[in-house]
């Protein structure tokens, strides 16, 4: 059984792209802010601070990055599925086996990725990513109504509705993982990311809606891709006006927060308003694209970081932790967040410049390719 179509082609998309490139840059830079998470650790330092900007800088940071880019990074993994089921769709072909096998690679990827840096999601994004070729044989109205569910932060609600906590504890698992990090080389880096790093990963997305709202995205994503809302057609530009009106008053209406941090009304909110913020920042990304010839130029030079996007979150890992791990240059102990933003302003810089060379010769990124290659393997036309 092939997956339904429109019929109509997919050209590549332009604005999707720079959205990636965005979403990459954005992680790179609150990652840095973190200290990749040694900033959390507990540990106090006699770092390098800018004096009256280290909280306002914190604040602007953690109001722009945090909780949002990995929402547009998901909304587009969501759109990729259906614009590639689409196309072999086009062809005959039921890309369901080989959409999974995809999704086993990319689990593969994410565990090299947690080997290196404890915050992968590439493994979350390989397990949730089983559901949607199945998903995408549902009919628009069931998919909006999984949505609206999904949106509404399910496990929260049943949490409040009982009043029984659903918490995973990873204070062990960080408690046994961080000293490498803090203190150890790079082997004892590799090690102990391997060992502790998914179970703390997943334990702060079950913690914080993470896993619910992952799949919502990628519903919407595929939902948006159906509606071709990411091309330049009729009635299109309409959509988005409304989208982004209704996203910014939902935004302002849940900025103050709602509940103590850490319980579930507070999770559930905050997820509400990441959404929105998400929103927002796509709906204006989309609209701006079309409209104005120098927004596409300025914001399209972050395509060149968005077409290489999973090599740069893998590349991000590695140089991330090297500047700030103690198996690297160790500046977790030395820079506060003022000073952290700005090398992640330089970590940004150095992946667009690689990643311009690169595409300056090749069509693909390296993993890109070799990811793309593994998914075929064995069959006579990609």
């Amino acid at each position: 059984m092939t997956l339904r179509t429109s019929g109509l082609p997919n050209p590549r998309i332009g604005v999707a792209d720079a959205l990636r490139g965005l979403a990459v840059a954005g992680i790179i830079l609150i990652h840095s802010c973190e200290h990749f998470n040694l900033y959390w650790s507990g540990m106090s330092f006699d770092r390098a601070l800018v004096e009256g900007w280290e909280q306002p800088v914190t604040d602007f940071a953690w109001w722009l990055f945090a909780g949002k880019m990995y929402t547009v990074f998901a909304l587009l993994f969501g759109l990729s599925f259906y614009v590639q089921s689409d196309n072999q769709a086009q062809r005959g072909r039921d890309f369901t086996w080989r959409f999974t096998w995809r999704m086993v690679l990319l689990f593969a990827i994410g565990m090299v990725n947690t080997s290196v840096y404890n915050g992968d999601v590439l493994v979350l994004y390989s397990m949730l990513g089983l559901l949607l070729p199945w998903l995408g044989r549902l009919p628009d109205r069931w998919l909006w109504g999984l949505f609206a569910v999904l949106v509404l932060q399910p496990i929260e609600w049943v949490q409040l509705a009982t009043g029984c906590r659903f918490y995973v504890d990873a204070g062990a698992w960080e408690a046994a993982a961080f000293p490498a990090f803090t203190d150890g080389g790079l082997g004892d880096t590799l090690w102990a990311s391997l060992r502790y790093g998914q179970p703390i990963t997943l334990a702060w997305y079950l913690n914080n809606g993470r896993v619910t709202q992952t799949l919502a995205l990628f519903v919407l994503g595929l939902l948006l891709g159906r509606r071709r809302l990411f091309y330049d057609e009729p009635g299109n530009r309409r959509v988005w006006g409304r989208v982004l009106a209704g996203s910014l008053l939902m935004a302002a209406l849940l900025y103050r927060g709602f509940g103590e941090w850490g319980t579930p009304l507070r999770v559930m909110t905050a997820a509400w308003y990441n959404l929105a913020q998400t929103m927002v920042v796509v709906s204006s990304a989309v609209l701006l694209w079309y409209a104005f010839a120098g927004f596409r130029r300025l914001f399209g030079r972050l395509a060149t970081i968005g077409r290489m996007s999973l090599t740069n979150y893998l590349l991000q890992s590695i140089l991330g932790t090297f500047v700030f791990y103690n198996w690297g240059l160790g500046l977790y102990r030395e820079v506060g967040v003022a000073y952290a933003l700005l090398c992640g302003v330089g970590i940004v810089a150095v992946q667009y410049l690689f990643s311009r060379w690169w595409l300056g010769r090749f069509s693909h990124g390296p993993v890109e390719w070799l990811w793309k290659r593994l998914t075929w393997i064995g069959a006579k036309n990609g």
